[in-house]
């Protein structure tokens, strides 16, 4: 039978791992792709792929999220060279997709933002605190740690447990894997 606390250990340190050196990777996918935004959003997708599944088999943890941010930087590139493609000026207003979410997406997102207020209230107040410092107001893992007067491991731990939180929460209600 497989320890689910393992698993969450496994994935929590990814995730840990990758919000610990989150400014050097951003730096490093902003070298790669040029744009701060899609710096950001490479990150963010890197931090949803590995949180989601454990990868216990990995030797160099670091070095595979960096490999894990450098294909998302060239995912991003594939996607605006195809989208750059297909769109150009003969192309009729009425066939461009303006990209704004569906009423569908809209209900969806609504949902999610509910669902995670309501993980993020449950939290234990110390374990809320530090998160919503690292969320809310970019505070970083160290600036936290210093503001609290608490050890950046413990800081890092509270972080690591919102996460799981959030998204044990979202799996729960099906809107996560």
């Amino acid at each position: 039978m497989p320890d689910r606390h393992a698993d969450a250990a496994d994935v929590a340190s990814f995730a840990s791992l990758l919000e610990s050196r989150y400014d050097e990777l951003r730096r490093f996918a902003l070298r790669r792709g040029g744009s701060p935004s899609m710096a950001d959003d490479v990150l963010q997708d890197a931090w949803l792929r590995l949180s989601r599944e454990p990868h216990t088999a990995v030797g160099n943890r670091l070095a595979y999220v960096y490999r894990v941010v450098a294909n998302l930087v060239i995912d991003r590139q594939r996607q605006r060279a195809a989208h750059e493609r297909h769109v150009d000026g003969d192309t009729p207003a009425e066939h461009i997709q303006d990209g704004a979410p569906t009423p569908d997406q809209v209900v969806a997102g609504q949902q999610e933002y509910a669902l995670l207020q309501a993980a993020i209230q449950a939290l234990p107040p110390k374990c809320r605190e530090v998160f919503l410092l690292y969320r809310g107001e970019n505070l970083t893992m160290r600036e936290i740690a210093l503001r609290l007067a608490i050890s950046p491991k413990t800081v890092e731990n509270h972080i690591a447990q919102a996460m799981l939180a959030c998204r044990r929460r979202l799996r729960e209600a099906g809107h996560g894997r």
